[in-house]
């Protein structure tokens, strides 16, 4: 009985051993996983800080990267008595700004000069289409409705695709001719052409630009000392009811197909745009005279304005 229980306390002894032998074990190898930094569940916000270091480094070498690239030029300033010389009021003076295009154009596009007053305008025949029209409907130049300064068909529009071959109204002596006829007789001293809104909605760019190049040609080779100025095409506003047809994204194309012209022909190009269309592009509904398309007397103001302070004054 005695050696039984002698037995089963040496058992109970050598099995504490072994307890404690496994836990000292077991302490070793947590001691070795913290050392050498082997993954473990617990460990896996280490491996997020890590990542976290990586993006932060990359973001840094990408702001170096940024800080090696040229800057933009940026736009210059604008001398405040030649904005208030043709502010239409209508738009935000910030707005009326000298075109991005003149800085990368300067021999094509007309870019800020002081205000050249009606002298300047009274020098100009306005060719066009409708848009050019209302010039003399809202008696916005000289004699009012009898201005002798506003070319087109009697029906008040003009076509680009027809504009080599359509009459015009030669205000001089009503008769019907067509534009060559007309460059001949009068010689104008500074032409401004305003076509295109209409062939937006079928002309494609190589036609569009063939028309308009063939009339720019014709007009100088009849009059070399006439000064030929390509209006930019006016935006239309939010009211237009057609812009399934006529809309300021092929208004904004053609006028890029317009200034590509007026650069190859060697002409001016006149961004009027720039002060009629809103922060979207649009025509501000208090210069449209109710069908979204058509300017009224401040519209027509507006224009003329900026072509008094965006004069071809060499």
């Amino acid at each position: 009985m005695r050696d039984a229980i002698d037995r089963t306390a040496v058992g109970v002894v050598i099995a504490v051993v072994f307890l404690i032998l496994a836990l000292c074990v077991l302490g070793t190898f947590g001691a070795f996983d913290r050392k050498e930094g082997t993954k473990s569940p617990a460990k896996a916000p280490a491996a997020a800080d890590t990542s976290a270091g990586t993006e932060a480094a990359e973001t840094a070498e990408t702001a170096a990267e940024a800080e090696t690239l040229p800057e933009t030029t940026a736009a210059p300033a604008i001398d405040p008595e030649v904005l208030a010389a043709y502010d239409p009021g209508a738009l935000d003076a910030t707005a009326v700004v000298a075109s991005t295009l003149a800085q990368r154009y300067p021999d094509t596009v007309l870019g800020v000069t002081e205000d050249a007053g009606a002298e300047y305008l009274a020098r100009i025949v306005f060719l066009g289409d409708s848009t050019t029209y209302g010039l003399r409907r809202y008696s916005m130049l000289p004699e009012g409705r009898d201005t002798k300064q506003v070319w087109t068909p009697s029906s008040g529009t003009l076509t680009l695709s027809q504009a080599n071959i359509a009459d015009i109204v030669y205000p001089e002596t009503d008769e019907e001719i067509t534009i060559a006829e007309a460059v001949e007789r009068k010689k104008p001293d500074i032409l401004v052409i305003t076509l295109g809104v209409n062939g937006v909605s079928f002309m494609k760019e190589e036609y569009f630009k063939s028309e308009y190049t063939k009339l720019v040609q014709n007009v100088r080779s009849i009059s070399p000392a006439t000064k030929i100025i390509l209006q930019s095409i006016f935006p239309i506003a939010r009211s237009y009811d057609k812009q399934a047809q006529i809309n300021n994204t092929n208004i904004t194309e053609a006028n890029s197909w317009i200034l590509d012209v007026a650069v190859k022909c060697g002409v001016r190009y006149l961004d009027t745009t720039s002060i009629l269309a809103d922060a979207e592009g649009f025509l501000p509904e208090s210069y449209q005279n109710g069908d979204g398309i058509h300017f009224n007397e401040a519209g027509f103001k507006a224009e003329l304005d900026y072509i008094r302070c965006h004069a071809w004054l060499d």
